[in-house]
């Protein structure tokens, strides 16, 4: 399975979602899909899943996907508990597994290349929902049921290593703006304000 291949199916079906994103090849590929100020593009290891709950917590009537990497949650284990614990039923995780540290420009496998299985990790921690898809079809299905039905999901991908975000043109957005972008969206879309200057 190929991660941008589940990326341009998905991102015509969101519409006011609240997105997620980790580190390198996903934040890419995400970005490059979808230019919705609903997207967050963290730009950071172990820390996708985290704003994600917090998010799903403070804003429960918004259903929020996160995207993570497999080295993240390992980074970030403790987040797993968190989350089963929490239990946030408009939280829907996926996990693109490419068994590989391959962000940037290296390649060296991480423990899901081994014996390390992060959806029996989630089930073990309390996430009643934790499974692993291979192919793009159970990818689909999943993701379909995200966006229709309530209920806290956590989806391991497992996907192919690739370099392909290498080649998309990076985005004249950085972090710091998306970050903005983003909290603006959510002053606009719920009626609050969140940042307050100082004047």
């Amino acid at each position: 399975m190929i991660r941008y291949e589940c990326f341009e199916w998905l991102a015509p079906l969101m519409t006011d979602e609240l997105v997620v994103t980790s580190l390198s090849g996903q934040r890419v590929e995400w970005g490059h899909l979808s230019r919705r100020d609903a997207d967050l593009n963290l730009g950071s290891m172990g820390n996708a899943l985290a704003v994600g709950i917090g998010l799903a917590l403070a804003l429960r009537h918004r259903k929020v996907f996160v995207f993570e990497s497999d080295g993240s949650v390992l980074l970030a284990l403790f987040n797993l508990p968190t989350l089963a614990n929490l239990n946030p039923p408009n939280l829907a995780v996926f996990v693109f597994d490419n068994e590989a540290y391959s962000g940037t420009r290296i390649s060296h496998p991480t423990a899901t290349a081994g014996k390390t299985d992060l959806a029996a990790m989630a089930r073990a921690a309390g996430i009643e929902h934790a499974v692993t898809v291979f192919a793009l079809d159970e990818f689909k299905r999943e993701a379909a049921a995200a966006l229709r039905e309530s209920g806290l999901k956590f989806v391991v991908c497992k996907v192919q290593e690739t370099t392909g975000h290498r080649a998309i043109p990076r985005s004249n957005v950085d972090l710091l703006e998306t970050k903005y972008r983003f909290v603006r969206y959510l002053e606009r879309t719920e009626g609050m304000a969140i940042f307050r200057g100082r004047g």
